[in-house]
C-alpha cells in the first residue's frame, strides 16, 4: 500500500500544466495516461505501479519567470479535483491549489470553499512564484490561520530550482518559522527543501508539524543522506518522511521500482509508504483510510 503523495491527475483539463511540460521537454511518450486523458487511465497507471492512494497537488496559480525558467500558469480546477475525490473515496485525496496572489481567485475565500463544498483535507501553495515570497513572508500568515483553524495540511512548494527567484527561498528557515509560528499547522515540504538537504533533515527532526517529501529529488544530489537519515532514525526522522512521485512528471512504475530497491526494513518502508503520509494528512480517524490501511 502507498500513499503518494505528490501524484497529480493525467484526464482532462487538470493534465494541461503536466502534458506542456512534459512536452516541453520531449518525454510525453513516457506517461500513457497524459496522452489519454482519462480517469481510467489515470487510475490503471498508477495502480498499476502500486499506488493506493493519488494526493493531488495539482496546483492553481499565476506563472512565474525563475532564473532562466518561464513557467506557465498552473490553471488546474478546484472543483474538478473535487469531484474525482468525491468518486473515488479513498484512492484520490484533492489537494486545494491557492494562489497566494489573490489574482485567480482570493486566497481565504478559495480554502474555505474547498473545505466546506468538497471537504478538502490540504491546500497547496507555490509562494515563491506567486505572490513571489519566502514562505515565511507575513503576507501568507492569515493563510496559515485559516488552515490551522480549519485542521488542514499545507503543503509548501520548496523546491531551490523552481520554488522561487532565488535559490534561498527554499531554505528551511523560513519553514520552521512557520511551523514555530503555527504549532498546530501540519506542514508537508513539496521537494523537501531541495538541496539544503542535511538542513531540512535536522529541522522537521526538531519539529513535530514538519514533514519532508522530496519526491522526484530523492534521487538527485543529497541521496545518501535521505537514506542515512532514514536507516538510522536520526532524531526521529524515519517518522518525518513522505513517500512521492511527482509523477506525471515522472513515470511513476519505475520510480517506486527504484524506490524500493533502495533497501528498507519492512516496518520502515510502511512508514515511509503510508503510516507517516497518514499522520501528516489527519486520516487516522478517517473510516475509510482506517479499513483501507488496517488501523480498524
Amino acid at each position: 500500500m502507498i500513499i503518494d503523495v505528490r501524484c497529480r491527475y493525467t484526464a482532462d483539463d487538470s493534465a494541461i500544466y503536466f502534458s506542456d511540460r512534459m512536452a516541453h521537454v520531449g518525454r510525453l511518450d513516457r506517461i500513457p495516461a497524459l496522452n489519454q486523458r482519462s480517469a481510467d487511465a489515470f487510475f490503471a497507471e498508477i495502480e498499476g505501479a502500486g499506488i493506493t492512494t493519488a494526493v493531488s497537488v495539482s496546483g492553481c496559480n499565476p506563472g512565474a519567470r525563475l532564473g532562466r525558467y518561464d513557467l506557465p500558469a498552473r490553471t488546474t480546477s478546484n472543483d474538478a479535483l473535487g469531484l474525482v475525490q468525491q468518486a473515488h473515496p479513498g484512492r484520490f485525496l484533492a489537494v486545494a491549489g491557492i494562489d497566494a496572489s489573490n489574482q485567480f481567485h482570493d486566497a481565504l475565500q478559495e480554502i474555505e470553499r474547498c473545505a466546506d463544498q468538497w471537504a478538502m483535507r490540504a491546500i497547496a501553495l507555490e509562494p515563491g512564484r506567486a505572490p513571489g515570497c519566502v514562505p515565511s513572508d507575513r503576507r501568507l500568515y492569515p493563510i496559515y490561520e485559516l488552515c490551522q483553524s480549519l485542521n488542514l495540511a499545507l503543503i509548501l512548494q520548496t523546491s531551490g530550482v523552481l520554488g522561487g527567484q532565488y535559490v534561498s527561498y527554499a531554505d528551511p528557515h523560513h519553514v520552521e518559522v512557520v511551523a514555530e509560528d503555527f504549532p498546530r499547522l501540519r506542514v508537508i515540504c513539496g521537494h523537501g527543501c531541495y538541496p539544503f538537504v542535511r538542513e531540512a533533515i535536522v529541522m522537521a527532526a526538531r519539529r513535530d508539524n514538519v514533514w519532508l517529501s522530496p519526491d522526484g529529488y530523492f534521487f538527485h544530489l543529497g541521496h545518501e543522506d535521505w537514506v542515512r537519515a532514514i536507516r538510522l532514525n536520526l532524531g526521529g526522522f524515519t517518522e518525518k518522511f513522505l513517500f512521492g512521485s511527482a509523477y506525471p512528471l515522472t513515470p511513476i512504475a519505475p520510480f517506486v521500482e527504484n524506490f524500493r530497491k533502495v533497501g528498507w526494513d519492512d516496518e520502515v518502508l510502511r512508514k515511509l509508504f503510508y503510516r507517516n503520509a497518514l499522520t501528516a494528512l489527519d486520516l487516522e480517524r478517517d473510516p475509510v483510510f482506517r479499513a483501507q490501511y488496517g488501523l480498524v
